[in-house]
């Protein structure tokens, strides 16, 4: 049984069942036309690729040889360019929407497709609830991207690409019995935007319901500014306009700030208490 690492490409149409018989043939062909334009456009001989048709759905294993950065940032900015392109003059029930997942893993031909978990993976960050819901609450944007967390570290977090890791967003994936977590991207859209479930959005490199810092600036009037900070030993300081005051002061270290505005800042002196000498 032969194997290889190859990308791994997926997508699949919006209310594509929806449609009558007729709007379905038509989605089909849109589908396989800005597919291969973007991919034309991108560099990339689409000839080679190993792919499943689905009616509105493919599923795609690429050569060895395919570069991950063209995938994953030309095709991608190309495909989304084309379908705005397609959609300028369709009608909202018309337009050609596609959810797209992304991964880099381990595949083997099987009797009937592609068995493993690495095929398993790319398929349930398509089916995803963040990203059925990406399309319905970004109406402005026709592509959404699920990269998975291999694929977005290796590749966009670190840097091999154009694309920015600011403008993703973790989400976690939980199809059937399927759980973990991916990497979304709106071309077009801000992925931060949507609400998901609750879901608290985090940056790339913040788990998502990490506690917030330590600083919160609260501003009571135009000049005075409260700013509170966790000093050593637990304890909190108040700065109130220029003069420090701390109130049952139990911390080992204190920060004492100088007539100086410490907005966002960390500056001053610093003093131990039992010595009131400078450290």
């Amino acid at each position: 049984m032969s194997f290889q690492r190859s990308l791994l490409v997926c997508c699949d149409l919006r209310s594509y069942g929806s449609a009558d018989d007729l709007l379905q043939r038509e989605l089909q062909e849109l589908l396989v036309r800005s597919l291969d334009r973007a991919g034309e456009a991108a560099g990339l001989d689409r000839s080679t690729w190993r792919r499943q048709a689905k009616g509105d759905e493919e599923w795609a294993v690429l050569p060895a040889t395919a570069s991950e950065g063209d995938v994953v940032d030309r095709y991608v900015r190309a495909l989304d360019a084309e379908l705005a392109s397609t959609n300028r003059y369709r009608v909202p029930e018309a337009r050609l929407r596609m959810r797209m997942a992304i991964h880099f893993g381990t595949t083997v031909e099987g009797a009937n497709g592609y068995p493993g978990q690495d095929a398993v993976l790319v398929s349930r960050l398509l089916n995803s609830d963040p990203a059925h819901a990406a399309l319905e609450q970004s109406p402005g944007s026709d592509l959404v991207v699920v990269l998975s967390d291999t694929l977005f570290t290796s590749l966009v977090a670190a840097r091999y690409t154009s694309l920015r890791p600011e403008d993703f967003r973790r989400v976690d994936v939980r199809v059937k019995t399927f759980r973990g977590h991916g990497w979304m991207w709106l071309p077009s859209g801000d992925v931060h935007s949507l609400v998901l479930d609750g879901e608290p959005d985090a940056a790339p490199g913040v788990e998502p319901g990490a506690a917030a810092g330590p600083v919160s600036p609260v501003v009571d009037s135009p000049s005075s500014v409260n700013q509170h900070a966790v000093a050593s030993g637990g304890a909190t300081v108040v700065q109130a306009a220029r003069d420090a005051h701390v109130t049952n002061q139990k911390a080992d270290v204190i920060q004492h700030f100088d007539r100086n505005d410490q907005r966002g800042s960390h500056f001053g002196p610093t003093y131990r208490r039992d010595t009131d000498e400078r450290a």
